[in-house]
């Protein structure tokens, strides 16, 4: 046995290449980038998505968010607009509406036509639409002093919104009437 090769025999084996790491290093700083880059770069993307989102969606500096506004205030304009030729020919007299010439059916469709539309002649906000009678049907079991109260002081449920009186100024007993006039249609 040589002098080189008793070397060899009695110490550890020497690396097998020249710059003394480890032969695995270069694969495990491989899979250490691959593993950093496969979570980081999805949570940017992620974070990105999220900033261009909230950024488009921002309402205008002087609005306010809807869900700080009542349902009233919501649908106000509308009826507003809407009611008010009713609501000024309502306190011009003193005389309910049936006294005025006009029957309480009158009544009720008359204040369907120009404020209850709205929501019940589209279905909008959950509201059921007017002639559906598999909308309607559930809801007229209910019963009419149950209609009553949830169209004079307003609904919030699983089917939708309903703001008090729909948002207009018209008396309880118009509003029982428009009640009346859309069960009568819907059945």
């Amino acid at each position: 046995m040589s002098a080189h090769d008793s070397h060899h025999s009695k110490g550890h084996a020497a690396p097998s290449n020249a710059s003394g790491a480890l032969p695995f290093a270069p694969t495990l700083r491989k899979l250490i980038v691959i593993l950093v880059l496969g979570f980081a770069v999805p949570v940017i993307i992620l974070v990105l998505i999220a900033h261009f989102i909230a950024v488009e969606t921002e309402p205008p500096a002087a609005s306010q968010p809807v869900a700080a506004q009542g349902t009233d205030q919501n649908l106000a304009p509308v009826a507003q607009a809407s009611v008010a030729a009713s609501t000024t020919a309502a306190a011009s007299s003193a005389a309910p509406a049936a006294a005025a010439g006009t029957t309480v059916a009158d009544a009720g469709k008359k204040l369907y036509g120009s404020t209850c539309i709205a929501c019940h002649g589209a279905g909008v906000a959950g509201a059921p639409k007017v002639g559906d009678k598999s909308d309607w049907a559930p809801i007229i079991a209910q019963g009419l002093p149950t209609l009553y109260d949830r169209a004079i002081h307003g609904y919030t449920g699983k089917r939708g919104v309903m703001p008090p009186k729909g948002g207009s100024t018209a008396s309880d007993d118009d509003v029982k009437a428009a009640v009346r006039y859309m069960v009568a249609q819907s059945k």
